[in-house]
């Protein structure tokens, strides 16, 4: 692996072979500590595409031998930071940094790894995947509906009221074309 400079005054390894770089965490924090404050909110920029790498295997770490624990970016970044939980070094894919840097991410590497930016990785994905699934059933026109009704009904201060009797509504009045007990 050869030295090189990603930002001014942040030296990593990067392979010459695969393009990947080994980014030192003591190297990284120094750096972070050299750039000025930002928000705490995620960019929302185009970010260049990197491949799914879910199905990937576990890398070694190259400076400790063990194995790297891989953490989900999120953030409309669909990929994996593979770090050392010996070291604290991480490994980004080819394109990753740039991607990263993309979204803001760069800047908070760090944070990644924490079990608060874990679980709001996790509660996008599960958002996502419920708005997928509940589009998909019940068709995109009636979705769009139920979304707005759902919207308003956030911002309700008897949210749990109007859901209770919507629940209860359901489960005992007819529906149309549906048989009732005295057909």
């Amino acid at each position: 692996m050869r030295l090189r400079e990603i930002e001014p005054g942040l030296s990593v390894y990067e392979c010459p072979v695969s393009g990947g770089l080994w980014i030192p965490m003591q190297s990284y924090l120094t750096w972070r500590q050299q750039q000025p404050p930002v928000s705490s909110a995620p960019a929302v920029g185009v970010a260049p595409a990197v491949p799914d790498d879910s199905k990937q295997r576990a890398l070694i770490c190259p400076e400790s031998g063990r194995m790297l624990l891989r953490y989900r970016v999120g953030h409309g970044l669909n990929f994996h930071i593979d770090r050392s939980p010996a070291t604290g070094g991480v490994w980004l894919d080819q394109g990753e940094w740039e991607a990263l840097k993309s979204k803001g991410l760069h800047i908070s590497l760090n944070q990644i790894f924490t079990a608060a930016y874990q679980h709001q990785v996790r509660s996008e994905d599960y958002a996502k995947t419920l708005r997928e699934t509940f589009e998909e059933r019940i068709g995109a026109a009636d979705f769009s509906k139920a979304a707005q009704v759902g919207d308003w009904l956030a911002r309700h201060p008897k949210a749990r009221d109007i859901c209770c009797y919507l629940l209860d509504r359901v489960e005992h009045e007819p529906r149309p074309g549906a048989a009732t007990k005295d057909s």
